[in-house]
């Protein structure tokens, strides 16, 4: 059975008045860029120390796949032998 027709139209008729509100939103949140008051510099982070758990994985990833390779090569050339 289909659902009831009356609060699907209601829905669509509220989606002009809703992107609207969007809209203005988004402007506000783009021209107002400049007038925000400056956090406080101990709330402020760099960026290297808040993803610094992504850096070290990365890192030991980078570490692992180069010790892979030197491994394979040093392999490879036992065998070409």
């Amino acid at each position: 059975m289909s659902a009831p027709v009356g609060p699907i139209l209601a829905q669509l008729q509220m989606l002009p008045a809703r992107s609207r509100q969007g809209l203005n939103n988004l402007r506000q949140r783009l021209f107002q860029q400049g007038e925000r008051p400056p956090k406080e510099s101990n709330l402020l982070r760099t960026s290297f120390s808040v993803h610094r758990p992504v850096w070290v994985t990365a890192g030991g990833g980078l570490y692992t796949s180069m010790a892979a390779v030197y491994l394979t090569m040093r392999y490879l050339k036992r065998v070409a032998r």
